[in-house]
């Protein structure tokens, strides 16, 4: 079972009010992820990326760069490179998958388990969706979807906006009750 975690609503909220127009709709986070799996997975070192979908049409190494280039330096701990390319400093059993302008009926845990080529894609009239996973081999251990309403294309600020959002809301430094040795707050603990 995972946990819902609401801290999205509040980092749209935050985003919209500076300016942008993104919104944060979902996150949850497995029971088994841990923050310091994420600082294994990337601190200083390569942590590949799986981009799919490129909602402006266009060259996807363009695009894939630009993703990529909006996720840098949008999560908490050592810095991480993300790249579509990875070098041998990336531990093959982790990756990220960012998945724009997923079919509605397209559930979280199929982002991990599906060939990147296989991940499907559709066509919306107006704004962009971008469903994210943090994988472990074929299991998801964190997931977030993130929707603007417009985008101008790549150098567009609220596309940049909604990529950093989303790479944000992936890599919470912590769980959820992890605080007081997983003892939820409200609860006396002994």
């Amino acid at each position: 079972m995972r946990f819902k975690i609401w801290l999205p609503l509040l980092l749209g909220a935050l985003v919209t009010a500076c300016g942008g127009n993104v919104r944060l709709t979902q996150q949850e986070i497995s029971p088994v992820y841990k923050a310091s799996e994420f600082a294994y997975a990337g601190a200083g070192r390569d942590l590949r990326v799986v981009v799919a979908g490129n909602p402006f049409g266009g060259d996807q190494a363009e695009f894939d760069s630009a993703v990529t280039g909006y996720m840098q330096g949008n999560h908490w701990g050592q810095p991480t490179n993300f790249t579509t390319t990875p070098g041998e400093t990336a531990r093959e059993n982790y990756h990220v998958v960012m998945l724009f302008n997923p079919p509605k009926t397209f559930t979280g845990m199929k982002l991990c388990r599906e060939k990147p080529a296989d991940l499907p894609t559709e066509a919306r009239d107006a704004g962009v969706v971008l469903f994210a996973a943090f994988c472990r081999r074929n299991e998801s251990l964190t997931e977030i979807k993130g929707y603007i309403k417009a985008s101008g294309g790549l150098t567009d600020p609220n596309f940049g906006d909604l990529v950093a959002a989303v790479t944000q809301g992936l890599f919470p430094p912590r769980r959820r009750f992890d605080d007081n040795h997983g003892c939820r707050r409200w609860i006396r603990c002994r």
